[in-house]
């Protein structure tokens, strides 16, 4: 059974790597109460998957992936038992279902089982009051068993039981299926800074940094020689897409990913450091306090409940 829930687990964090690949930042893996080197893993996976939604998809930036992200409105009309009685075009690819399945669901089927309970916070008086409106944040559950959280908006159709869920999703679009997509997003200041920056290779450089954070940094001359690029370009491209220098995004990110471990596994202080691309464990202690003003043993330690 253990091996069956592990290979289920393992199922659900490839998915996921898969889904990022192609540039989609919006499914999280839902935590478990276990406490082993897999559930580590889907807490880094998780870090990085809003890590790059915040920091990638800023204005003016090409995946080199070639693909975009789009943002949309996602929306359920349901009736007055919350079965679903239409949707918007996007919904089946995001959720993963097909149209006939999410035709006539019931729609909290649709949600993570700790978002149950506030839907039937809100269910009584979205029914009872035409003019009723709310924000809720809800996590929805894909086919694969990923969460998307979201923050909806409820409320009543016009002189109508039925209701509206509505909430704002993302979507992926190859840009090689339309060449033009990058000149019309791209203002034409920010098409010169583009063809004047390698940001494919300043992009490799970030995804490189992220994927060998228990690793020391490479000097700014290796990491030109391992890219092809040359020092000055990639210094400059990387600060001007990131807003940070090299360095600087290497330190802030491992002591932000240790700051995750701490608060979310067991795992043995020095081992974290260790895991984080520190030598010894004062340079981290050090480092960590300078970073956050507190030391990692003044941080309380939270485990998922089972």
């Amino acid at each position: 059974m253990h091996q069956e829930i592990d290979q289920q687990r393992i199922n659900r964090i490839c998915k996921m790597l898969l889904e990022m690949a192609e540039g989609n930042f919006a499914y999280r893996i839902p935590r478990t109460g276990t406490d082993d080197e897999l559930e580590a893993l889907i807490v880094l996976v998780n870090w990085m998957a809003e890590e790059m939604k915040e920091s990638v998809f800023h204005v003016g930036f090409i995946n080199p992936h070639l693909s975009y992200q789009y943002v949309v409105q996602s929306t359920f009309i349901v009736d007055n038992k919350f079965i679903i009685k239409d949707f918007s075009v996007n919904v089946p690819a995001l959720l993963g279902y097909t149209s006939n399945e999410l035709l006539e669901l019931d729609f909290t089927a649709l949600l993570a089982k700790e978002s149950v309970p506030l839907l039937k916070t809100v269910r009584n008086e979205v029914l009872e009051n035409e003019s009723f409106y709310t924000i809720i944040s809800f996590e929805f559950v894909s086919i694969e068993k990923l969460v998307i959280p979201a923050t909806c908006s409820i409320s009543r159709l016009y002189q109508s039981t039925d209701i509206v869920i509505s909430f704002f999703s993302a979507i992926v679009a190859n840009t090689m299926k339309n060449p033009t997509t990058a000149k019309k997003i791209l203002t034409v200041e920010e098409q010169k800074i583009h063809n004047y920056l390698d940001v494919k290779s300043t992009q490799a450089v970030y995804d490189y940094i992220l994927a060998h954070m228990d690793s020391a940094m490479p000097t700014l001359k290796e990491l030109s020689r391992i890219f092809g690029t040359n020092e000055y370009k990639l210094k400059n491209g990387f600060k001007h897409l990131f807003k940070t220098t090299i360095q600087q995004f290497y330190n802030n990110e491992r002591l932000k990913r240790s700051q995750l471990l701490i608060q979310h596994t067991k795992i043995p202080l020095k081992t974290i450091a260790i895991m984080t691309g520190f030598s010894t464990y004062p340079n981290f202690s050090r480092a960590f306090k300078i970073k956050f003003g507190y030391s990692p043993t003044d941080l309380e330690r939270q485990f998922p409940v089972g």
